[in-house]
């Protein structure tokens, strides 16, 4: 065709997408106006004729404002480009602008890497998110219902199975599944692994002793209800995001990595790697969790058993990334819980280290640059204040605690104030800030609330302990006077 040259020079110029070529040799051959543009290039910052690695090197120290480690991406694109493999959409906020990064290789060598402005499509996908997690919570709501500990449950299997995920990405594991997409809508989809129990008798669900073979096949049928129920919403809402991802999961987070699970009996690769995942982080957050009826494992304890189900019932890999996601946790602890902190009720004190624990991922959070580890933790909090506070103000009532209602005011007042953040926090630009406010109340709180006010009802019930002791023993009980009036406000 006559003139095509100029007209396509004209077009690669002009078309919305920023364009970046790189040759056989791994030198950038080309890059367009709007590439520079949308990076915030001036005009000598050209990376045409430069080595495609001291782009990759600039992008690793980008600090984007959406939480994302873009060193792993920018090494995760090195290792796409050296193995010939295409990368796969990974989005990223920069300037309060959303921008989608994509790669493929080219017929015959070279590497075209593509930059795209969608901030518009990340504005519209927010506020479906926002409703998505609506409905995926009251959903987990409706299968938790009867179990008042077990909906925080699912929100810490939602975070440890975010972390693993992003830890397999860092690690080079599974990179034909686990790309930007799979990491968006993971932890979301996992929430409702077990949303088919709404179809499982009461009398077999809270049965607090073993079950015999007629009631576990029973309850086991939850997993095949659950994929069949979410697989029907997903039909019914023509969405191919995290329902389709929650339906798998339902579906597969009981089998066995070495097979014998249900209910298919599948191995390995055949079952969904997010159904792997979701295993492990289900099976180890029961273990440690303190139930009515049973007490938590230590985490060694869980190590331990995780350690030798690997390879059976857990795939070893996930098994390696979980155990240094634990090592990770470990490093960013700015609160360690001490036994000053106990209030001597075995699920109020469980409560109370998920809480310390809470607060050390906040930080962890905002030192990783995580969005999505930080929307977790302030759902959870949010689950948290609800749930404990009702356990604990049940608590007090029935120890006759004078002060149980400026009591609960703090807490009401708590509650108000992890609310408001949620409303915040879908303004992505605020996230750093609402992080730094979010450890200074945390730590007020353990502060001014556990270590003062729950101490007062602690040394109140050992009081009515010693009292009760002493009526037991036959000697007349001495008056036990009323413990500090707790504060309101602060």
């Amino acid at each position: 065709m006559k003139n095509s040259a100029p007209l396509l020079e004209r077009y690669v110029e002009q078309t919305s997408r920023a364009l970046l070529l790189v040759d056989e040799a791994g030198t950038v051959a080309f890059c367009n106006g709007k590439l520079t543009a949308l990076l915030n290039w001036s005009d000598g910052d050209s990376p045409v004729g430069q080595p495609f690695d001291r782009f990759l090197a600039w992008l690793a120290e980008v600090k984007a404002d959406s939480f994302l480690d873009l060193g792993q991406t920018a090494e995760a694109l090195r290792r796409s480009l050296a193995l010939g493999h295409p990368f796969r959409e990974e989005d990223f906020l920069l300037a309060e602008r959303w921008l989608s990064l994509c790669g493929r290789p080219l017929e015959g060598g070279g590497y075209a890497l593509t930059l795209t402005n969608v901030t518009t499509h990340h504005t519209t996908m927010e506020t479906l998110r926002r409703s998505s997690r609506t409905t995926v919570m009251a959903l987990a709501e409706l299968a938790e219902s009867r179990d008042q500990t077990t909906g925080e449950h699912v929100l810490r299997v939602a975070r440890a199975t975010h972390e693993i995920a992003r830890k397999l990405r860092d690690q080079g594991r599974y990179t034909e599944t686990i790309d930007g997409h799979f990491l968006q809508n993971i932890a979301l989809a996992s929430i409702l692994h077990d949303i088919g129990k709404v179809t499982t008798p009461d009398r077999i669900l809270l049965k607090p002793g073993p079950l015999d073979p007629e009631e576990r096949q029973i309850i086991q049928q939850h997993s095949e209800v659950g994929r069949k129920l979410l697989t029907r919403l997903n039909d019914f809402l023509d969405d191919d995001s995290y329902l389709a991802m929650s339906a798998r999961i339902a579906g597969a987070h009981h089998e066995k990595f070495a097979g014998g699970g249900y209910p298919e009996g599948v191995a390995d690769q055949s079952i969904p790697l997010e159904g792997r995942i979701v295993a492990l982080a289900d099976v180890f957050d029961a273990l440690i969790s303190e139930r009515p009826y049973k007490q938590a494992w230590s985490e060694a304890e869980a190590v331990d058993f995780l350690q030798k189900e690997s390879g059976r019932m857990f795939d070893p890999w996930i098994v390696e990334a979980f155990l240094e996601v634990l090592e990770d946790r470990k490093k960013s602890h700015k609160i360690v819980w001490t036994p000053e902190m106990t209030v001597g009720d075995r699920m109020l004190d469980f409560d109370h280290r998920n809480l310390v624990s809470l607060l050390n991922q906040v930080h962890r959070s905002l030192e990783q640059r995580d969005f999505t580890m930080f929307d977790l933790v302030l759902q959870e909090l949010f689950n948290y204040t609800l749930g404990h506070f009702n356990r604990e103000e049940a608590y007090l009532n029935r120890m006759g605690y004078p002060h149980r209602e400026p009591h609960a005011a703090i807490h009401r007042g708590l509650t108000q104030k992890v609310r408001e953040m949620r409303q915040r926090l879908y303004n992505a630009n605020a996230r750093q800030e609402l992080g730094e406010e979010l450890m200074e109340l945390l730590s007020t709180w353990l502060k001014d609330h556990i270590l003062r006010e729950d101490g007062q009802y602690f040394r109140y019930a050992q009081r009515l302990d010693a009292a009760q002791a002493q009526v037991s023993a036959g000697t007349p009980a001495a008056a036990t006077p009323p413990p500090e009036a707790g504060r309101a406000s602060r």
